[in-house]
């Protein structure tokens, strides 16, 4: 089967134009309230409104991408962040003064958009091996993974001038479109096959549900190197968050630059990751130590955030987010290659959204801390940093030392080519 045959084009790019959107998402509600509010506590909890819910409802939704079409969830959930944010959109249009109920209803809508991306995400990665032979799956997913960010570039390199352009409301209606189009787009798809499931009643519906997500835990918990992978990119995710949530504050206080200069910082993470998508596709197979591969990256991205504590130049700071960008794209690539190989169908959904779920679970506290750091010290953010990029740095050490983490990286087995779309 061709990588580009029509089911994964038709996926491939509707995810495309549907991360633009999220870009403009995050850069026009973080730019909003940063202009409106001036607090950092504020924006990152806008931030974890749109995180925790990957974590709480995560687990679950692996279940649901288990037991349902995936092809109709992914319709599903693009639609309703579609309506769910053109919504927002014309609130905002219409209060531009961000009264508190705007307020409150940019961080329900954002906590929507994670509950829709909480059931999106699992039934994306394990519908990707149904479409795609197993012989080209690093590939699909380092192409996934270069739409992920190109999408990212392309939005966040103009998600700042846009702003000043349109306005934070013009940027959430560009969100709610690309949502449509890419709902529009998956619908187009042929309906995956799924045995009819036997009617029962709510009780019986939610015990049921409860045993196969936890037969999901049990899988990661009991799979040698899974519970070792999922706590060291834990930990990287929660230490890099102090970064990513006061990167406005970073550009306006320390490089002393404006709104685009924020989106131009996030544009270069994105071009760095389609970078490192580019070289994961070929990387990932010729090289078998992945484990190898990954501690050099973690190591990249520790002295990336280095770097960005001990310059206040623009160039050197975009230099940073390169290599940031570069070195997490060939992460991600490598560990999810890895685990799609290596588990079975009927059982992939709830484990990649385990993974999902456990691997960001950190990620509120990064994101709560960073909010709160901000506030305090807001005159040594380049000590912040440094502390960040530091701690990122013994990781690498932790990982020489779990159990089964080099075992699970290192190892290539061939995927399982499941015919649904054949």
């Amino acid at each position: 089967m061709a990588l580009f045959n029509r089911n994964f084009v038709l996926l491939w790019q509707g995810q495309l134009v549907s991360q633009l959107g999220n870009q403009a998402f995050l850069i026009a509600t973080t730019v909003y309230l940063l202009e409106s509010t001036g607090s950092a506590t504020l924006v990152a909890g806008a931030m974890v409104a749109v995180t925790v819910p990957l974590v709480i409802v995560g687990p679950v939704g692996g279940t649901i991408a288990d037991r349902h079409s995936r092809r109709a969830i992914l319709v599903t959930t693009d639609l309703l962040r579609a309506v769910a944010i053109g919504g927002l959109a014309l609130c905002v249009f219409r209060r531009p003064e961000v009264p508190l109920p705007v307020i409150g209803l940019i961080v329900a809508v954002g906590a929507f958009n994670g509950v829709m991306g909480a059931l999106f995400a699992p039934a994306f990665q394990a519908l990707i091996p149904e479409i795609v032979s197993g012989e080209r799956l690093a590939a699909a997913n380092a192409v996934s993974q270069m739409s992920r960010q190109a999408s990212t570039l392309i939005g966040q390199a103009i998600g700042g001038v846009l702003y000043v352009a349109w306005g934070p409301a013009g940027l959430l209606l560009f969100d709610s479109v690309s949502f449509a189009y890419a709902g529009a787009a998956t619908w187009l798809l042929p309906p995956d096959r799924k045995p009819p499931a036997a009617r029962a009643s709510l009780r019986r519906a939610i015990e049921r549900y409860a045993v196969e997500t936890s037969e999901g835990v049990a899988y990661v918990w009991y799979r040698p190197g899974m519970a070792a992978v999922v706590g060291i990119f834990a930990g990287v995710n929660c230490l890099f968050m102090p970064v990513f949530v006061l990167l406005p504050f970073y550009t306006r206080e320390i490089l002393g630059a404006g709104p685009e200069w924020y989106g131009f910082l996030l544009g270069a993470s994105g071009a760095g990751a389609l970078a490192g998508s580019l070289a994961a596709g070929v990387v990932l197979t010729t090289v078998s130590a992945g484990a190898t591969l990954v501690r050099v990256c973690i190591g990249g991205v520790a002295g990336a955030v280095l770097l960005l504590a001990a310059t206040a130049s623009t160039w050197p700071a975009l230099a940073a987010f390169v290599a940031i960008g570069a070195c997490s794209s060939l992460i991600n690539v490598s560990v999810i290659t890895a685990l799609q190989s290596a588990v079975p169908a009927d059982v992939r959904g709830r484990v990649m959204a385990l993974v999902i779920a456990l691997s960001t679970a950190a990620v509120p506290i990064g994101l709560g801390a960073g909010g709160v750091i901000g506030d305090v010290w807001r005159d040594s953010l380049p000590v912040v940093f440094a502390g960040c990029g530091a701690a990122i740095a013994i990781l690498i050490g932790v990982s020489v030392q779990a159990p089964g983490f080099a075992d699970l990286l290192d190892t290539r087995l061939p995927g399982t080519r499941q015919g649904s779309f054949e």
